[in-house]
């Protein structure tokens, strides 16, 4: 596994991150047809695309890597922590290429996903609390192929009426 890789899938660290390799499928060990997959939606409009589980300690809500005909596309890791399962601080990474909203749950942070296309990076966070929600990496493309192919489309939260509602 390269370095970067390595260290972003344990660590989400981002900071030597210049893309996704090429041979990802076979480093992370994912063979078509012998993996768990799930299916979600990437890019706009949106596509349907598979996703397999990756096992991780870094990301308290799950790492994934898309896959499309049999390649990794893009690596995803939710709510990074670090050893003692505290959250983790926004990475100083300079200006990025494009800001985008992004929805955490039932909220939409204004500008919270910050676009660095070239380096193949998209890094979603809270400015106000100072925290990294998600790092996601892929090959270096252009801001708009990023939106267009592989930003990750949100599942919406579904909130179930409690008892006693009308």
């Amino acid at each position: 596994m390269t370095d970067a890789l390595s260290r972003l899938l344990d660590a989400a660290d981002v900071s030597g991150w210049t893309g996704l390799p090429a041979d990802a499928a076979e480093t992370l060990g994912i063979v078509a047809g012998t993996a768990s997959t799930f299916d979600g939606l990437l890019g706009d409009p949106p596509a349907v695309t598979s996703w397999v589980p990756l096992a991780t300690r870094s990301f308290s809500d799950g790492l994934r890597a898309w896959v499309r005909e049999g390649r990794v596309v893009l690596v995803e890791g939710v709510m990074p922590v670090d050893g003692d399962g505290g959250l983790l601080a926004i990475p100083e990474l300079g200006e990025p290429d494009a800001e985008l909203d992004h929805v955490f749950g039932p909220l939409t942070i204004t500008g919270g996903e910050r676009v660095y296309a070239a380096r193949g990076l998209a890094v979603c966070v809270n400015p106000n609390s100072g925290v990294l929600l998600a790092v996601r990496g892929y090959a270096p493309t252009t801001p708009e192929d990023y939106r267009r192919r592989l930003r990750p489309v949100p599942v919406p939260e579904l909130r179930f009426a409690g008892r006693g509602a009308p």
